[in-house]
């Protein structure tokens, strides 16, 4: 059994102890907020004031409840977090805080493809991951059945989170002053909503968003519409009945609801509620909300599972497309396929169209939206391994993470680089990647030009790095004719 050293952090809430492994210290597990019982699972966070005795952080705390077949440890103790430094030392390094994707229902901050060892041995920096409630514990609002519950509880728990490292990161080596929020997919989608929020500001010195969707949120009535759908389809009516269910009970009525509901990923939103989160992004950004550097970027083929065609069953976002072009003139639409069938041909050119659609052309918009009042830059991440190339799925969605976590060997990403076995490619795009962002957090600036109101040049990370539009011009002028684009920077919800 491989030999451990404890370290311990003293901080105004009490005393941490963690591990020192392989020149890295480590606290798992850190409880940022009360834990969740009874009707808190559906109210607000309650921050941690005091840790009774001293707190061992030597392991991860249960998850958050999801259905997963990998992910079953689910716990009323997950509000916490997990900090990785070189050591506890007051050194003030730059913090990475990152928000994992998972489409609102599942994932945490646990997996071992973020874990921050890596990254912050290298770099010399404070790494750091949280958990916040998924599914109908943070995306639903059930206040109709009682005032003391409240919707977006997984925002708030984010907020709460970034609240904690701005309180105690100095204990374990970090720059309170000096947080960059990193967010994947629907962590992405969080980190624009934040980017935005006034009570956000104080914890946040630069952002980063990986393949978010800055419009993939929905109105107050929308989330209403949505929680009552949940309370019928589920024979609720009552908060009693709500509370008496167990969570395994709730997971299931939540994987049944998804299914008769019938938008899939995109059934869990952040709600723009007027309060918390008084405007759309997009539309945020254009009135000068957004007041911090950003860094902002896809994959080239998000939608590239498409290609398997279990995968796209089973990731169904056919339904999430045709809602949002539901309201699109059909000349329009036309022009938009012959655009994309000219570009990237016949096999490819649905994919691109989709990624485009949910990821990229939203991330354009707010980065134009936001460049006259902040600076921000723009990413593509076009790398292929040896197996994404051969199965045609090609830079596909989440596949930059282990670049940037530089952790290659965990079971649920190492197929993908199993046929690479010359990895010297892999390794020097992971340090091109890693770099940027580093610099990034460190300055607040990078070396290539920045986005305007009219423009939108990025830096594509593959064997050899280069720049270029993030969408061809003739492609994003089709858009800016579209109800889309409209919507979008008036703050209309889709």
């Amino acid at each position: 059994m491989r030999h451990h050293d404890h370290t311990r952090v003293l901080t105004s809430s009490g005393l941490i102890q963690g591990c020192i492994d392989n020149g890295v210290s480590s606290w798992k597990g850190i409880p940022y907020a009360l834990p969740l019982a009874d009707s808190s699972w559906f109210s607000p966070p309650q921050p941690v004031r005091q840790y009774e005795n001293e707190y061992d952080a030597t392991v991860y705390s249960g998850i958050c409840p999801q259905r997963s077949l990998l992910r079953k440890k689910y716990s009323a103790a997950c509000l916490t977090l997990n900090i990785w430094s070189p050591q506890a030392d007051h050194k003030r390094r730059p913090v990475l805080f990152y928000i994992h994707g998972g489409s609102f229902t599942h994932g945490s901050g646990s997996e071992s493809y973020y874990h921050g060892a890596y990254l912050s041995r290298t770099q010399d920096i404070v790494v750091v991951t949280c958990n916040y409630r998924l599914g109908i514990f943070g995306f639903l609002d059930f206040s109709l059945l009682n005032q003391e519950f409240s919707g977006n509880n997984g925002l708030r728990d984010v907020l709460t989170a970034l609240a904690w490292v701005h309180d105690h990161i100095e204990d374990f080596g970090g720059d309170p002053q000096n947080v960059t929020v990193v967010g994947q997919s629907a962590g992405a989608t969080l980190v624009s909503a934040l980017v935005t929020m006034e009570c956000a500001r104080p914890f946040i010195a630069q952002a980063m968003m990986m393949s978010g969707g800055p419009t993939q949120l929905q109105s107050v009535e929308t989330c209403r519409n949505t929680t009552k759908s949940f309370l019928e389809n589920s024979g609720i009516t009552r908060e009693e009945q709500l509370l008496e269910q167990s969570i395994d009970d709730l997971i299931g009525l939540q994987k049944q609801f998804i299914h008769a509901h019938g938008m899939g990923a995109a059934t869990f939103r952040i709600t723009r509620d007027g309060d918390l989160v008084p405007q759309l992004p997009i539309a945020a950004a254009k009135h000068g909300q957004v007041k911090i550097p950003m860094l902002i970027g896809t994959t080239r083929e998000e939608m590239g599972f498409m290609a398997i065609r279990p995968l796209a069953r089973l990731i169904d976002v056919t339904s999430i497309i045709q809602k949002g072009l539901s309201q699109e003139d059909p000349k329009i639409l036309r022009e938009l396929e012959q655009a994309y069938d000219h570009e990237y041909g016949e096999h490819r050119s649905i994919p691109m169209m989709y990624s485009d659609l949910l990821f990229r052309v939203a991330s354009m918009w707010f980065a134009q939206a936001a460049s006259p009042h902040t600076n921000v830059w723009m990413y593509r991440f076009d790398f292929e391994s040896r197996a994404l190339r051969m199965n045609g799925m090609h830079a596909v969605h989440a596949s930059d993470i282990p670049y940037l976590f530089g952790n290659f060997t965990p079971v649920a990403v190492r197929s993908l680089f199993a046929l690479d076995r010359d990895k010297s490619a892999i390794l020097a795009v992971a340090d091109e990647l890693q770099h940027d962002v580093v610099q990034f957090m460190r300055s607040g600036r990078l070396p290539w030009d920045v986005c305007t109101d009219h423009s939108a040049m990025g830096k594509c990370y593959d064997d050899s790095p280069w720049y270029e539009p993030m969408i061809h011009d003739h492609i994003a002028e089709i858009y800016a004719h579209t109800a889309y684009y409209r919507n979008s920077f008036a703050g209309i919800p889709l």
